[in-house]
């Protein structure tokens, strides 16, 4: 039994669609991110499984049972928004025992429960204060621990790193991830940063108008993301359109590529930066930009009326001439977002 499942859910706004999800089932204990870009979908999915809205159509699925009419308070969800929403008249305490008021209604129980949590995420000095008096990385810990403390079935995050700088997000993700581990919860979080979908997701799904366009592991994704978009989100890949030939092979501008499987006629194929090696082989580019990406240098070549991106170590002046050898590993065939 899935933890959660939608099946031919609808959303409308002003008459236009919002979201269409045919079929989305996310298993109990998984981490499941949702990408895509800004106005994809993601929320209204999240907010739909919260109860916070209502889909015009379809069924939304808690644990097996259908969750129409079921109110909030009542889902066994914890939610923590994008904003993170917390009241700033009352203190740290203050704000996690709001998701007490029912289950935990007052006493030493209470108290414990609040005092565990806050521990939990290195927040306990922090109880007596209010949340403008800490910073954004203390603000998003107490977030989490108004969702986690009545220890839901399931976490619904809500672009909750958006707001952090790059360090504090990385420390924070890993901290979700270790807490979904050790409390062995359903999680779901949506981003539009894909390397908070990579580093955190056991499956990720990625939403286009409205629409799951691919779902899957981040490995299986990364090596075969099944279309261009999904391709171009999450891998940075160059579209390349080709002519196929039933040899297995499948003629570019980088050139003639091998094909995991025997096709014919026009085909569209992605190479990914990590792909490219610069300085060697037989087709000729021209540097269109570098940038300094962490590690090493993104460098733009532009191959005829073609730009694909590689990666180099060094640095490489705009306007260069160089060479670049193209993958060796087979390319699929890339299809149509449904």
């Amino acid at each position: 039994m899935s933890a959660v499942e939608l099946i031919g859910v609808i959303k409308r706004y002003g008459g236009a669609p919002a979201l269409e999800i045919e079929r989305l089932a996310v298993e109990k204990r998984e981490f499941f991110v949702i990408v895509g870009p800004s106005g994809s979908g993601k929320t209204t999915l999240l907010r739909i499984l919260a109860g916070l809205v209502r889909a015009d159509a379809g069924r939304v699925l808690l644990g097996g049972a259908d969750a129409h009419g079921v109110p909030p308070h009542e889902r066994g969800i914890g939610f923590v928004f994008q904003g993170m929403a917390l009241w700033p008249h009352l203190t740290v305490r203050g704000n996690i025992a709001l998701g007490l008021r029912r289950s935990l209604p007052g006493g030493a129980e209470r108290r414990e429960r609040i005092e565990s949590v806050a521990r939990e995420l290195a927040i306990e000095p922090f109880l007596d204060r209010k949340p403008t008096l800490l910073s954004g990385g203390e603000r998003q810990r107490v977030a989490l621990a108004r969702a986690l403390a009545p220890r839901p079935r399931l976490l619904l995050l809500d672009e909750p790193f958006s707001d952090l700088d790059a360090r504090l997000r990385r420390v924070i993700a890993r901290l979700v991830r270790r807490l979904h581990d050790r409390h062995e919860t359903t999680t779901l979080l949506i981003t539009h940063d894909r390397t908070d979908a990579h580093m955190l997701a056991d499956r990720i799904a990625v939403l286009r108008l409205g629409r799951v366009v691919a779902c899957g592991a981040p490995e299986q994704l990364h090596f075969d993301p099944g279309n261009g978009f999904t391709a171009e989100f999450l891998t940075d890949a160059a579209i390349l359109m080709g002519e196929a030939h039933m040899d297995g092979t499948v003629d570019t501008a980088l050139g003639r590529l091998p094909l995991a499987e025997p096709a014919e006629g026009p085909m569209r194929v992605a190479v990914r930066p990590d792909e490219i090696t610069l300085g060697e082989g037989e087709v000729k580019g021209r540097v269109v930009a570098c940038e300094f990406a962490g590690e090493s240098w993104r460098c733009r070549i532009a191959v005829g009326a073609t730009e694909v991106a590689a990666l180099n170590s060094d640095q490489l002046a705009t306007g260069a001439e160089v060479r670049l050898l193209p993958p060796s590993a087979p390319r699929r065939q890339l299809g149509e977002p449904s």
